[in-house]
């Protein structure tokens, strides 16, 4: 006969059961959780916008599980801070199940921004969330897990684009202080963020590489993808320009708001510049008109030529003439030979006047007949001008030559002074 135990019985053994189904759970799970090895994660943060107010953020985090039960990823955020802790962005990651040896990548986008006096500074990112377990088929486990990500904004300025700058420069006229010219600076903004360029200066430097010159350029506001061009107009004092080549340096910075920061970047170029003969601005296509006068004088001493040099300045500055002679030839043929020669004195010629100076040359009577070889009239006399017109304080200048033929039957007419 079977005996079945009482219900004290019963309780009892199932009270031995349960014990020692906890206790198998639990060694169980404590054994799982020894095994279970956290995801391998990579985390990406890259910039991929930049505007005025904001930077855009792209994150990547891939994670792959080494266990043999899948996991879950559970509550994941990223909290973007400042070196000093400042709280500037924070974004939640939709999580999801890896599947055992499988690896997933989850995507997300955050926009943070900065005030106004921050600085180019590190982001560290701490990344917090958790991963689940499942034992059993029924029981649930999460393990807490956290990263931190540091992210150099420095990778901000390699985005940025410098502005392209075309430097212009022109020469415009002459002026009483020197040549008047017009520099003009072309940028172009490939940045989808606006610029401010404060004002630039232009360096004149001459061929001995000492500054010469310096101009200011006002700058102002360039919208973002666009171009903008800014001039002035100055000028090259004489002394500036007595150089042949020129070498022009612009330098200045500029302002741009990067996610609600403020950076200023360096902008410098550099062009040569030949400078241009001066004669094209004195005579701009001007009739020159010059008049050599003259009248020859029979005195004891021998001939005696009277000579002027009338000029008209057609120019708006005042010109200097220097080394100016006057010679007087004789021509027997094919035979030319100097009979005389004097310096003329040095004037200044006023815009738009006219000025005359005059010179006397005593021609013997033994030279003018030996240079003929005794004969009395030659075929012609000739006046010869030479010389440099200048401009006052440098040494800009441009010859001056002029050849004037007299007919040489004046002599027979020529009365006899004393």
């Amino acid at each position: 006969m079977i005996k079945f135990p009482n219900k004290k019985q019963i309780f009892t053994i199932f009270s031995i059961i349960l014990i020692l189904v906890n206790l198998i759970v639990a060694v169980l799970i404590f054994y799982d959780i020894q095994i279970i090895e956290s995801p391998k994660t990579d985390v990406e943060i890259k910039v991929v916008e930049i505007t005025e107010n904001e930077l855009i953020l792209e994150i990547k985090m891939k994670m792959q599980n080494p266990n043999n039960f899948d996991v879950s990823i559970e509550d994941f955020k990223i909290l973007s801070m400042t070196e000093n802790g400042d709280e500037i962005g924070e974004l939640d990651i939709e999580g999801g199940v890896i599947s055992s040896d499988e690896s997933k990548t989850f995507i997300a986008t955050d926009k943070i921004s900065f005030n106004e006096n921050s600085d180019f500074i590190k982001l560290n990112n701490k990344i917090s969330g958790k991963i689940g377990v499942i034992f059993l088929g029924f029981i649930k486990k999460t393990i807490p897990i956290e990263l931190n990500v540091i992210t150099s904004l420095e990778e901000i300025i390699n985005n940025i684009e410098i502005p392209d700058i075309d430097l212009e420069f022109i020469f415009e006229e002459l002026t009483n202080d020197g040549l008047k010219f017009t520099a003009g600076v072309n940028i172009l903004n490939e940045n989808n963020i606006g610029i401010t360029i404060n004002d630039f200066t232009l360096y004149a430097i001459n061929d001995f590489n000492e500054e010469v010159g310096s101009f200011k350029i006002k700058g102002g506001e360039i919208k973002p993808n666009d171009k903008s061009f800014f001039n002035t107009t100055g000028v090259l004092f004489y002394s500036f320009i007595d150089t042949q080549e020129l070498i022009l340096s612009l330098s200045g910075d500029a302002s741009l708001k990067i996610a609600g920061m403020n950076k200023s970047i360096s902008l410098s170029t550099e062009i040569s510049v030949i400078l241009p003969d001066i004669q094209e601005f004195i005579f701009q296509n001007e009739n020159i008109k010059f008049y050599i006068p003259v009248q020859f004088k029979l005195t004891i001493r021998g001939i005696v030529a009277n000579v002027g040099f009338k000029y008209y300045n057609p120019s708006n500055i005042s010109l200097f003439t220097r080394n100016i002679n006057c010679s007087i030839k004789r021509v027997d043929g094919e035979k030319i030979t100097q009979i005389g020669i004097e310096q003329m004195e040095s004037c200044i010629i006023d815009p738009k006047q006219e000025v005359c100076i005059e010179t006397e040359i005593l021609i013997p009577y033994v030279e003018y007949l030996k240079a003929g070889n005794w004969r009395l009239i030659p075929n012609w006399i000739v006046l010869t001008i030479e010389g440099d017109f200048s401009i006052a304080g440098t040494r800009q200048a441009f010859p001056l030559s002029l050849n004037a033929y007299v007919n040489p039957n004046l002599f027979k007419n020529q009365e006899f002074v004393e």
